[in-house]
């Protein structure tokens, strides 16, 4: 099951800060995509829903982008919030996690947390990676600048990794 990007966002935000570690608006758009990638790569099933861009400074889930640019470079304190549809009223976006994910989340967000925002940048820019290939393409095709599942599984089949 694929979940909110919002939802995952804030757990990732929330185990990153039971480590002492308080992520940027880039930190947290680089660490959910790798989730993601992992994520696809050991189940061959989506973690996030949301479309994944790729823009000038990597990967980035427009939604994440939009809820915390207010912090700028800062670490973002708040979380990601949406209009709950049972009561109208603005709500931190949670999502119910089986434990098993949560453990297969833990310590990835505990080793993509310890990354600058530099590294993260620098990780997700790899020659020929996902990203590489939507932001270099030689034709109008992505105009979108999409990174697709596709493109990332087709990616991790080369036999690559981050």
């Amino acid at each position: 099951m694929a979940y909110d990007v919002r939802a995952i966002a804030n757990l990732a935000l929330d185990l990153a800060a039971e480590e002492g570690r308080a992520l940027s608006n880039m930190q947290i758009n680089k660490l959910v995509y790798f989730l993601h990638v992992d994520v696809l790569a050991l189940t061959e099933r989506p973690l996030v829903t949301a479309k994944i861009e790729a823009w000038e400074h990597g990967p980035v889930f427009r939604e994440l982008y939009s809820q915390f640019k207010a912090y700028g470079e800062r670490p973002v304190s708040g979380r990601a919030t949406a209009i709950s549809p049972r009561t109208g009223e603005v709500e931190v976006v949670v999502a119910e996690l089986p434990p098993e994910m949560i453990a297969m989340l833990r310590p990835l967000v505990r080793k993509y947390s310890a990354l600058s925002a530099s590294a993260m940048r620098a990780e997700s820019h790899v020659e020929g990676g996902p990203w590489d290939r939507a932001w270099n393409h030689e034709t109008v095709t992505n105009a979108s600048m999409r990174i697709s599942n596709e493109s990332i599984l087709a990616w991790l089949r080369e036999g690559w990794r981050h």
